[in-house]
């Protein structure tokens, strides 16, 4: 297996998902998850749990982290890289800062899910709101994904029995 050097979480609270419109490439002016790229000291779910604080201020204890898989990231054919998903539930007792607020990465926003999966919904990234049924249903899956510029031109799900992540 090819380790994976990314991650993302899609964070829910209450209903609503905690997205970031990103400043900087890939994906500029789009909502997405919260993630990056992890440190070679630490462990998928370490690299994740700083990714989120890092981004959003959470740190373990707000919240409940769940791995749903990983995505292979393709353009042009092409393989770019792995990414580990998760989905991080924040306890609902958890007061959250008031959004939208400004990041060094972009602007975080909750929004409902409802409005994040609408099929005329554009300005979410394509291989999000193509995983999300999945990754919110809690299930594990490894999700094929290939991209032309923008444009989602090839995606496939292949469902796993991997229920964790391995180093």
């Amino acid at each position: 297996m090819t380790k994976r050097r990314y991650n993302l979480a899609i964070i829910r609270y209450q209903g609503e998902l905690l997205l970031l419109n990103r400043l900087k490439k890939p994906y500029p002016g789009m909502w997405n998850g919260i993630g990056g790229k992890r440190e070679a000291s630490e462990t998928v779910v370490q690299g994740m749990q700083r990714e989120i604080f890092e981004e959003t201020g959470l740190n373990q204890t707000q919240y409940q982290l769940h791995y749903t898989g990983w995505l292979d990231w393709h353009i042009d054919g092409q393989f770019i890289d792995g990414i580990d998903l998760f989905v991080a539930e924040i306890d609902p007792h958890v007061q959250l800062p008031r959004y939208p607020t400004g990041t060094r990465e972009g602007i975080l926003q909750l929004h409902a899910e409802k409005w994040v999966l609408a099929p005329n919904n554009y300005g979410v990234v394509a291989d999000l709101k193509a995983i999300l049924p999945e990754v919110l249903a809690l299930h594990v899956n490894r999700f094929y994904t290939d991209f032309h510029e923008d444009q989602l031109i090839g995606f496939e799900t292949f469902p796993q029995t991997e229920a964790v992540p391995v180093d």
